[in-house]
């Protein structure tokens, strides 16, 4: 061990310091580190003295430790969870193009898109998935007062009510020249039509309604890219009364179809006024099974151009639903059936329905009610005119009609899957159905790290407390690469055309330059 030493300077070398090194180790004896080891034990025990647990200052000092090792954690878990999604589809010239545009952003200070860039969740509610998803059901979501909202009643083929939820964007003007159409104008043109904007239809999970923070969220993200947003309440949620004996479920399409049909008919151009359908859990499964159904019967109405499938279970088989969301998926069934008691009521005369509608109640989990209702539910014909009819055998008949992944092959425009890693509800459903999904050339894949059941909770900017959710982002981002897309094609077709006149065209041209010439 070399040792430096410091002499003190001479009087002819003031300022001066004479630095001399020795390599010989300086000894410590047994005697010096006794007295090392008492000093530090009397500080200890001196700061024990004045820190007690007992006092303020000892509770203030416990917390304090406790706070810094939990913050400490959460940070190194936010850090491992920060990544970007994995992406999976074909490799055809359309997903090539949007997952171009969906990997860049021009907007962002580092360029990347919704594909490319790291999804960083909040901290101790975006880190773990139990809490993600419960906190996308328990907030309340941003307040309506920004856009135009109102409720349409929609009346369907068997007499069911649906609550449709509308958020409509102000008109904006280019200039003050332009007559300023009320609020009354604007309900009017949607409820009636002609409706010139892109129209997002959103789906809702189960036991849920478009009063959910995560559908109030989208629906005000939607709104807030200058589209309309429809929320669209299935029969018996939403505050509006069950008007048939028969809610809905998971396989029945029949109210989708319904209420697309006819907004399809408010549209100022079928063509060219494109519509957008966005599904969330359930939902995302029935709007799937929807579109391959119509994309199979090749009966898709030309103003769907995309959809958005977030926390799809794709393969439906309640009896394996984890504990405990078995049961509390099972408790709110009955809720619904609880408080729809006046419509069911009308049916309980019939022997079986009635005893099926006790058992029901007295089952324990979403399985077992399935089991036991299934004779009951209501159901269409999977291929055109898709006829309504009822009952099923058992459950697993209405499990495997249910299940998404049995259409998602036959979906005809570009559709969009999000799904989590972390998500307890859907994960094994997903993973089972991945090579389902990558048949269609139309279907791409994003699946985060973390997020849970519908949560994707991200950290605000500041780094504390919730910011806004990744899959709002991933949605709108996707609808406005589908509209960038399909104007580029439509230029491209319309410059295609000019450059490439018909037969028509040039004869009249040749007869144009002879009367010309003969001019001149």
């Amino acid at each position: 061990m070399a040792t430096t030493v410091s002499a003190k300077p001479s009087r002819g070398n003031r300022g001066r310091s004479k630095r001399i090194t020795t390599n010989k180790p300086i000894a410590i004896t047994n005697s010096s580190k006794q007295e090392i080891s008492q000093s530090l034990n009397r500080r200890w025990s001196d700061l024990s003295d004045n820190i007690k647990i007992d006092t303020p200052l000892g509770w203030i000092t416990f917390l304090s430790s406790v706070t810094s090792a939990i913050l400490l954690h959460e940070i190194r878990l936010q850090r491992k969870l920060t990544c970007p999604p994995l992406v999976y589809t074909q490799n055809t010239k359309m997903m090539n193009k949007l997952r171009e545009y969906l990997s860049h952003n021009p907007k962002a200070t580092d360029g990347k898109g919704i594909l490319t860039r790291d999804i960083k969740p909040s901290l101790l509610v975006g880190t773990r998935g139990v809490l993600a998803s419960t906190a996308a059901y328990a907030l309340h979501g941003p307040p309506r007062e920004r856009h135009l909202h109102f409720r349409e009643i929609m009346t369907m083929s068997d007499g069911a009510t649906i609550a449709l939820d509308w958020e409509v964007p102000h008109p904006k003007y280019d200039s003050s020249v332009h007559v300023r159409l009320g609020d009354s104008q604007v309900k009017a043109n949607v409820l009636y039509g002609p409706i010139d904007l892109p129209v997002v239809i959103i789906m809702h999970g189960i036991n849920n309604d478009t009063g959910f923070g995560y559908m109030k969220s989208l629906m005000r993200s939607c709104a807030d890219k200058g589209w309309i947003a429809c929320g669209m309440n299935f029969r018996g949620c939403g505050g509006q009364k069950l008007t048939t004996p028969r809610g809905y479920n998971a396989a029945y399409t029949g109210d989708l179809r319904g209420v697309v049909e006819k907004i399809s008919a408010r549209l100022k151009h079928q063509d060219r006024t494109p519509v957008f359908l966005v599904g969330f859990s359930l939902g995302a499964n029935i709007m799937v099974k929807f579109m391959g159904e119509e994309g199979f019967s090749r009966t898709l109405p030309s103003c769907i151009q995309g959809a958005i499938s977030l926390g799809n279970p794709l393969h439906i088989n309640s009896a394996n639903v984890p504990f405990p969301y078995n049961m509390l998926l099972g408790a709110g069934v009955k809720k619904s059936l609880l408080q729809s008691w006046s419509a069911v009521r009308d049916m309980s005369s019939c022997f079986h329905f009635g005893g099926a509608v006790r058992q029901a109640l007295l089952s324990r989990t979403i399985g077992e009610l399935d089991n036991v209702m299934s004779p009951f539910l209501i159901r269409n014909e999977n291929t055109y005119p898709f006829s309504a009819s009822v009952g099923y055998k058992d459950g697993e008949e209405y499990w495997h009609d249910a299940s998404s992944n049995r259409y998602i092959q036959h979906v005809t425009v570009p559709l969009l899957k999000l799904s989590s890693q972390d998500d307890a509800l859907v994960v094994d459903g997903a993973l089972r159905s991945l090579s389902r999904c990558l048949e269609n050339p139309n279907v791409l894949m994003v699946k985060t790290k973390c997020g849970g059941h519908l949560g994707w909770q991200e950290a605000s900017p500041h780094g504390f407390g919730f910011g806004k959710s990744w899959a709002d982002a991933a949605t709108t981002d996707f609808i406005e690469a589908v509209l960038e897309m399909k104007s580029k094609d439509h230029r491209d077709d319309g410059v295609t055309a000019a450059k490439k006149p018909g037969s028509v065209d040039i004869v009249e041209s040749m007869y144009a330059s002879k009367n010309l010439q003969s001019k001149l």
